[in-house]
């Protein structure tokens, strides 16, 4: 199943355009069973808007979880370590 992240972007400064298309690129590349994987995106200029296509992940992102569960600073970098982990293979 896939969903897509939709971005605004008329609002975002020049420096958070400049992170969005890293971030699309990044994602791009990436190959991971930890990390949800990029398929397309899709740029509607008339609305000023950026869709990434990827996976459907049913336990929501990153943030949200960290969120949800108030987690402990111990908590986030043991996550953030083994995302890294992850992506250094």
């Amino acid at each position: 199943m896939l969903v897509w992240k939709e971005i605004e972007y008329s609002q975002l400064s020049e420096a958070a355009k400049q992170s969005l298309v890293l971030e699309v690129n990044l994602l791009r590349e990436l190959r991971h069973d930890n990390i949800v994987r990029y398929y397309d995106r899709v740029v509607d200029k008339t609305r000023s808007t950026l869709y990434i296509v990827m996976e459907y992940c049913d336990g929501g992102d990153l943030a949200s979880y960290i969120k949800k569960m108030k987690a402990s600073q111990y908590v986030i970098i043991t996550i953030c370590v083994e995302v890294i982990n992850s992506i250094l293979g």
